[in-house]
């Protein structure tokens, strides 16, 4: 069975790829050497989850997708206090919190019941 570091290097170079971006090109974007970018793609390095973040930015992929392989299907950061629009209807806080333990399920290969999600106030 192949690793999950190696299962994810193979997301990132293939996300790489499609956006058109060599190496260097996104060791550039990451500030990080090309070299950890080979490390990455091709040697089973896991990438520390700041750099996971920037990822997301540079290559246009949530982090999820890139652990999981499976698409995230969660609203953005950025829409999370925004006001419903016409054709985007609020989504519930029971909603969203079924959509990230779908995400958390997906990233650990566990069904979704088996996620409890705790908010300590």
């Amino acid at each position: 069975m192949m690793s999950r570091a190696k299962l994810v290097g193979g997301r990132i170079k293939r996300f790489r790829e499609l956006a058109g971006l060599s190496k260097s090109d996104l060791a550039r974007r990451l500030a990080v050497s090309p070299t950890a970018v080979h490390n990455w793609e091709e040697n089973g390095v896991m990438p520390r989850m700041e750099v996971m973040l920037k990822l997301e930015k540079a290559l246009e992929v949530s982090w999820v997708q890139l652990m999981s392989g499976i698409a995230d299907d969660s609203p953005s950061p950025d829409s999370t206090h925004s006001q419903p629009s016409a054709g985007h209807p609020e989504v519930s806080r029971g909603d969203r919190l079924d959509q990230f333990r779908r995400q958390i399920a997906a990233l650990f290969e566990v069904t979704p019941d088996r996620v409890d999600i705790v908010i300590r106030t």
